[in-house]
């Protein structure tokens, strides 16, 4: 097993361990979230959410998907924040009524 999929394999099991509690409520206070910048990559998101796709999947059920966007794979920051409040990028055009935590 190379390097990079050790690395992947224990940041997840991190991630997993870490964010098994109200992950969006609690960003802040992670020890992972913890030592992110609040510009934090998608890549670096994905070191424990694993795709994109999954991602969508475990919002698949809110309608719409915001994980399923018209404008394909979005960076995670345009709506998520380590450190402050969450923005919802969707309605900056449209009208739906998704709230998400903290905002």
């Amino acid at each position: 097993m190379s390097l990079t999929s050790l690395l992947k394999v224990a940041a997840f099991t991190l991630c997993a361990a870490t964010l098994s509690f109200s992950a969006q409520a609690q960003l802040k206070n992670t020890p992972m979230h913890a030592n992110l910048p609040d510009n934090a990559t998608t890549q670096q998101c994905l070191m424990c959410h694993q795709s994109y796709e999954a991602v969508a999947q475990k919002t698949a059920k809110m309608n719409p998907n915001p994980h399923s966007s018209h404008r394909g794979d979005q960076n995670c920051t345009n709506c998520h924040s380590v450190k402050g409040k969450p923005h919802f990028e969707c309605n900056d055009c449209h009208s739906f009524n998704i709230k998400m935590k903290g905002e």
